[in-house]
Order: C-alpha cells, then structure tokens, then sequence
C-alpha cells in the first residue's frame, strides 16, 4: 500500500532556504537527512554532526495559533537522536513573520493530544501531538 506524499517542491524549497540561514547563521553545513531519521538535517562543524534540525515552515503569522503543533514521533526520533548519538536536536518553525527554534529535550513537558489535519480525507493525518506555546520559541 502505497502512502501518500504531501510535501511538494514549494515546501522543500522553502525548507531548504530555512536550512541555509541556520546553516549561514550557525557555520554550520546543514545536510539533508534519509528519511529514516525523521528528521530534515543534520547540521555539521569540521565533518562533524553536531546537532539535527525538524524544519516546519508555516503559511500564515506566528500569532494565529497559540501553541505549535508537532507529531510525537518527530519529538522520540529528536530524542533517540539525542540518546544515541549525543547530538541535541532542534524544532525550527518559519512562520511568515518570525523564524524560531526550540530543542526538542524537554518538549514532552507540555500538551499531548490527538491532532491533525482533516482537509485532505486521509485518517492518518490524525496522531498523537505535542502542543508547543509559540512563546517558548527563541527568535533564529
């Protein structure tokens, strides 16, 4: 069964040019990661990974929405990155007034509930989510 695909080339472009600010900004080279990470980039100093990066860029301003809505398993695959390999990992939302960060340690502290889309018909865009205050987001 095939699962369908919802990012398209606008939404990996836009990722992208998110990717090389923190890249810019960081001296980091920012690498775009296999799929089976989770996970949008690993960010590397001399070679070396030094930290991984989920990139969300969002269509509307921060205010509209008081809380960041991130699904869990993004949050245990930051946190398995975390625990194996000893490398912090970061939620970057580009929302289209203010780009913020936050590490994902620590984000299971705040609000967990179901959460989704239902706009496209597909069930699985409904899971588990962690709700984020955007006011915890440290400006990029």
């Amino acid at each position: 069964m095939n699962v369908p695909k919802y990012e398209n080339q606008n939404d990996l472009t836009n990722e992208q040019a998110v990717a090389a600010f923190i890249g810019e900004k960081h001296g980091l080279v920012m690498e775009k990661l296999n799929p089976v990470y989770r996970l949008d980039y690993a960010g590397l100093r001399d070679g070396d990974v030094s930290s991984f990066f989920e990139i969300k860029c969002r269509t509307f301003k921060r205010d509209k929405y008081d809380t960041m809505m991130i699904n869990a398993h993004k949050v245990a695959s930051a946190n398995y990155l975390l625990q194996s390999f000893g490398r912090q990992a970061f939620l970057v939302v580009r929302w289209t007034d203010f780009t913020g960060f936050i590490p994902f340690a620590g984000l299971e502290k705040w609000n967990m509930g179901i959460g989704g889309r239902f706009d496209r018909g597909d069930p699985k865009d409904r899971d588990i989510c962690f709700y984020i205050p955007v006011s915890e987001f440290n400006e990029l």
